[in-house]
């Protein structure tokens, strides 16, 4: 018995599956609609009669397989039907009507093969015209060629093919409607499956939609676009001026702008902009969209909005984190070019206290019983300088957090007075009005040379990890520039001791021959250039080889010392340097100054020899040690060389001792030409 169906036309919407269909409303006399449709069935939420349906999990069976095993198979899977397959390939349909045909001719159906009572595909009569096969249907089963089609009982209609739909030629009528209903409705459904889909994906990735049109002026936006835009539900009024009301000051001339080109120039746009929501934070928003033109009057302009908030955060970490490496590498190098610590430091508090924006920036450096002492400072003028100050702040000072520190760690203190410090620690932080800091050690060969600190004043302070990554990191450099200029300072020393070795006398300690020569040409070339005078005292201890042979040589040796200390008390300037020439031999350089001044102090300094009376009983000038000097000066500018003037020193030295020793001579002043 076939159900009879009356049909009316109706079409399905042109968004969806583009056809002119028959809705069938059927009287079925066959079986009774379930009150319940199966969870996959897509259609029954959009038809109001009982339609067809593809069946998703059709019953397989063998064409080696016996009608018994067939039927008990069907009973077991509750089904009206089987699709006999050869292997893989489809051979047939077998249902309870073809068991009917079978019991009637008496066959036994234990033991004849289902193959031989199934109804054969070729068989089966196509419909015409041909159906389109719906695109979504070939997504839901890739790996079925033919799709079951059944009815809201599960009694089966036919197989839907890419080339058409298939029956049975007594079902041919009613099942025409059902097919092509079945269609339509999969396009509906799927239709409004992959809206709600994409309603939920575009909410998931906080991606909203907005549609303007333009002819009318009204604007469509969807829920989480509302929400994006800072929007309280039901604030939006469908209009421009009430949809970007929380945009932030300074980009809505930049949202508008980029809206209007795109209307009057018909292209895309891309902005981004801030948004600020009634909670007080800030939002950062990506919109593109396009001008779409339904006809010549008609045209809209539609587009989506994409939360960007957590990218801007990571963009400006990134370049935040650039900036870190820059500042460190720019420290890094001036310490590989500049020695000098004191310089650095200045850099280095400079620098952070410019980049973490902190009030206050300073460097303690830790004494031996671990008191502290700020020698470095880059303070805001709106508060107090802690420079030369001795620390007596807690985290700089305490010993709990010496050990840390030590350690190589450092600390970040947010508000003083979560701390549970005591008052008279509260009475130092608050004098200088610091209010959070943090804190790293500055170590030399892993001992603590000192802290490096900054300070809010202004008020508490979460302090980022980044701040105190950075502090650390420049810690680090600041550690090298210490080791570095403590390196410098020993090797400076050791260079010192090591000139003092080579133009000192290793016995009287004063400037030896080589040291008189460099100095003798180096001034000579200065007075050269300033058109100055030099003067040149030579002195020698009269009578020095009875006073060895008399004393000995260790008693010798005794009395060049105190004969050349002498001498360099008698030579006050600074610029004036008193040489040892040889033996008992003795040399003044003084630059800038005249013949009659070099007379003066050689005078003086034959004078202070006498009053220290040093005994020498071998002396044919008196009995204590005396010394004969000799003079000489020039202007380097037009007189000679150096050379010259030792030259005439000599010779009145020599006229000294010619004349009866424990005397000072001048030689004759060298006349120009």
């Amino acid at each position: 018995m076939v159900a009879v169906a009356s049909t009316e036309q109706i079409g399905c919407q042109d968004d969806y599956a583009g056809y002119n269909l028959r809705l069938p409303t059927i009287q079925s006399h066959l079986f009774t609609v379930p009150e319940s449709v199966p969870e996959n069935d897509l259609v029954n939420a959009t038809a109001t009669a009982p339609t067809a349906s593809i069946d998703p999990s059709p019953l397989r069976a063998n064409t080696s397989d016996t009608v018994q095993q067939t039927v008990a198979a069907m009973a077991t899977a509750v089904k009206t039907y089987a699709l006999v397959y050869g292997g893989e390939v489809l051979m047939g349909v077998f249902g309870y009507a073809n068991v009917a045909q079978a019991t009637a001719e008496l066959a036994d159906l234990s033991e004849v093969l289902v193959e031989q009572w199934m109804t054969p595909l070729s068989q089966l009569q196509p419909l015409g015209p041909c159906l389109a096969w719906p695109l979504a249907l070939s997504a839901l089963y890739p790996e079925q060629l033919y799709l079951s089609v059944v009815d809201q009982a599960h009694h089966w209609l036919g197989l839907l093919a890419p080339d058409g739909f298939y029956t049975l030629p007594r079902f041919a009528a009613a099942a025409t409607d059902q097919a092509e209903l079945t269609a339509c409705h999969y396009s509906v459904a799927l239709f409004q499956q992959q809206q709600e889909r994409l309603a939920l994906a575009l909410k998931g990735a906080q991606m909203g939609t907005w549609d303007w049109d333009l002819s009318q002026g009204t604007i469509v936006i969807s829920d989480e676009q509302e929400r994006l835009l800072g929007l309280a539900p039901g604030e939006f009024g469908g209009t421009y001026e009430t949809l970007f009301t929380h945009v932030h000051q300074e980009d809505q001339a930049t949202v508008q702008q980029a809206l209007q080109q795109a209307i009057q120039l018909g292209q895309r746009y891309g902005i981004e902009f801030r948004v600020l929501h009634n909670d007080g934070n800030t939002r950062w928003l990506s919109s593109r969209g396009q001008v779409f033109k339904d006809s010549e009057q008609t045209s809209r302009l539609a587009g989506v909005t994409l939360d960007i908030s957590e990218q801007k955060r990571v963009e400006a970490e990134i370049k935040l984190q650039s900036q870190r490496e820059r500042l460190v590498a720019k420290i890094a190098q001036r310490i590989r070019r500049v020695l000098d610590l004191d310089s650095i430091l200045a850099q280095t508090v400079t620098s952070v206290q410019e980049f973490i924006e902190a009030d206050r920036v300073i460097v303690v450096q830790c004494e031996a019983d671990m008191s502290g002492q700020v020698i470095q400072e880059a303070c805001s003028s709106s508060y107090l300088p802690m420079l030369g100050w001795a620390m007596r702040d807690p985290w700089s000072v305490g010993e709990k957090f010496l050990a840390h520190y030590r350690a190589g760690r450092g600390l970040a203190v947010e508000n003083i007075y979560t701390q549970n410090l005591p008052a008279s620690q509260l009475e130092f932080l608050e004098y200088f009005q610091i209010q959070a800091e943090i804190v790293v050690p500055l170590l030399q060969d892993q001992t603590l040379w000192g802290l490096l600190i900054a300070h809010q004043c202004q008020a508490p302070r979460t302090w980022r990890m980044a701040d105190v990554r950075l502090l650390q990191n420049l810690a680090t450099q600041v550690g090298i520039a210490i080791q570095q200029a403590k390196m410098h300072q020993e090797l400076t020393l050791a260079n010192q001791r090591l000139q003092r070795m080579a133009y000192l006398d290793g016995l009287t300690q004063v400037a030896n021959r080589r040291r008189l020569e460099q100095y003798l040409d180096q001034e000579w070339r200065r007075m050269s250039r300033e058109n100055g005078s030099i003067a040149l005292i030579m002195a020698d201890i009269d009578c020095f080889k009875g006073y060895n042979d008399l004393y000995g040589h260790q008693a010798g040796d005794v009395c060049l010392r105190l004969v050349a200390r002498i001498l360099t008390r008698a030579a006050k300037r600074p610029g004036d340097l008193v040489a040892r020439y040889g033996g008992e031999e003795f040399v003044i350089v003084l630059p800038n100054t005249y013949l009659e001044g070099a007379e003066t102090v050689a005078e003086d300094i034959r004078l202070m020899i006498r009053s220290h009376r040093i005994p020498h009983e071998e002396s044919v000038v008196a009995r204590v040690v005396t010394l004969s000097l000799g003079v000489a000066s020039a202007q380097p500018a037009s007189d000679g060389s150096s050379a010259d003037l030792i030259k005439q020193a000599d010779e009145a030295l020599y006229m000294a001792k010619n004349e009866g020793r424990d005397q000072v001579r001048v030689a004759s002043p060298k006349r120009s030409h």
